[in-house]
């Protein structure tokens, strides 16, 4: 145990290195810390949720328009940054450089320990089977944290210009004195694409928690890359992969819908989840206790639909707060769910012309989320009435998981004209659809110590 406590302790020495913090670069590493080496090692760091599972990126949902704050709760936000983030200010000042509220570093830490992984496994001539397994898990984790992070600091994918657009800086070795590039969108694709690739051949079937990825966990994060780019039937064909291995679904007319947090969980996770990975802990989104949800987004939820009362609780003032967690408390996780690989499945379908099999399979996830007494299942003759209604459940279904600013962004760039609304002491704000802040800035501090291109404002 004292080894793989001092494995951590090395990596996230290295990890504070790598973010440039000059302090730490004066001092002089301790030796005696052990260096990891055995299969063992390396799979006790992937074991380590809190380094890889934890702390995605919770900025897109800050931003988007799920939830709302009040003026009293705006103004009781304790970070500035979290006040600049809300109202879709250009740049965004971070709270300290190594700790909460720097998402960015969040992000790299995963990237870091992954490429840890990765190396040493190569340096030490690791090649069984076991290692393999090891191998492609370090693999899907470090797209995982690519796939999330190019969502917040960088536009939406644009085949026009996804060559010149900036996307993440892509690091793939833990060395922290390699300099800081970014690269472009369609090069962070391409790596998040390729990782995956070739994580899949060698990734287990199962495992003992969706906490490790599996072949399903590199399909489904595929299913969502792909439908981000627009690629709908590699979408199409991944999603459908991902459920052929696991298609779990809960049906909410079991649950208890005046429970605080209705959804069950084995071990923190709902049997739903595939592949888990849970958001950072923000003032604003994960404190749900202030974070309304917005009354049209609510209004949207019909008499008969379970979610409406297994999602939210209203407070004191009638507002509606959100209580349908997979986690059994107010953690919000961020990866896949066979619900979203229904929908993804579901939406495909509706775009590539195929209105029955969009209906089948939305229907698949509907009959365990309404009232069976009431149930009718969807009939659909029209593609576009089939699209609607499908991109109306997934925001519907997938609410604080993490993907409905980039929803927004690629819905926008296919015309969709979402303009999203904030009324903050008495001043109304908006956000046009394409506005460059959808690439939300850099961390201040990371652009001076590093010399990395900020976005556009």
């Amino acid at each position: 145990m004292n080894r793989i406590w001092n494995t951590v302790a090395t990596l996230s020495f290295g990890i504070i290195l790598m973010t440039g913090c000059n302090k730490f670069l004066e001092e002089k590493s301790d030796k005696s810390l052990a260096i990891p080496t055995t299969a063992d090692d390396f799979k006790a760091l992937l074991n380590d949720w809190g380094y890889v599972n934890s702390d995605f990126a919770s900025m897109g949902e800050a931003c988007s328009d799920d939830f709302y704050l009040t003026d009293e709760d705006y103004s009781s936000l304790y970070y500035e940054s979290d006040k600049r983030l809300y109202s879709w200010m250009p740049d965004y000042v971070t709270r300290s450089l190594s700790g909460g509220g720097h998402e960015w570093w969040h992000c790299y830490k995963g990237i870091y320990v992954s490429n840890s992984i990765l190396k040493g496994l190569d340096e030490n001539n690791l090649r069984d089977r076991r290692a393999n397994e090891i191998r492609g898990q370090a693999l899907v984790f470090r797209a995982a944290r690519y796939l999330d992070g190019i969502q917040i600091w960088a536009p939406v994918y644009n085949r026009e210009t996804a060559a010149s657009d900036l996307g993440m800086v892509i690091r793939l070795d833990p060395d922290m004195n390699l300099p800081s590039v970014r690269a472009t969108v369609q090069e962070t694709y391409d790596q998040i694409l390729k990782d995956l690739a070739e994580a899949l051949p060698i990734l287990p079937v199962s495992t003992i928690s969706p906490a490790l990825p599996t072949q399903a966990a590199a399909h489904g994060l595929l299913a969502r890359a792909y439908l981000i780019m627009g690629d709908y039937d590699r979408a199409l064909q991944n999603a459908e992969q991902s459920l052929s291995f696991q298609s779990n679904l809960i049906d909410f007319n079991d649950l208890d819908e005046q429970a605080s947090f209705p959804i069950p969980v084995t071990n923190q996770i709902s049997s739903e989840v595939v592949f888990f990975t849970r958001m950072y802990g923000s003032n604003m989104v994960n404190n749900l206790d202030i974070a309304k949800i917005n009354p049209d987004l609510y209004g949207m939820y019909q008499d008969g639909d379970r979610r409406k009362a297994v999602y939210f609780r209203a407070d004191n003032e009638g507002h509606y707060l959100f209580k349908g967690t997979h986690m059994g408390h107010s953690g919000l996780i961020t990866g896949i769910t066979t619900a979203e690989l229904l929908l993804i499945s579901a939406e495909c379908y509706a775009r590539l012309d195929d209105v029955d099999k969009a209906a089948l399979t939305l229907n698949r996830l509907m009959i365990n989320r309404l009232n069976k007494q009431s149930y009718q299942p969807y009939q659909f003759q029209d593609k576009h009435i089939a699209l609607n209604t499908v991109l109306a459940e997934r925001r519907k279904e997938l609410i604080f998981r993490g993907l409905r600013w980039s929803d927004i962004k690629r819905l926008n760039r296919d015309g969709a004209s979402i303009t999203l609304h904030r009324t903050i002491n008495g001043q109304n704000l908006n956000l046009m659809p394409n506005d460059k802040r959808y690439a939300i800035a850099l961390p201040e501090d990371v652009i001076e110590i590093s010399g990395i291109q900020q976005n556009s404002r």
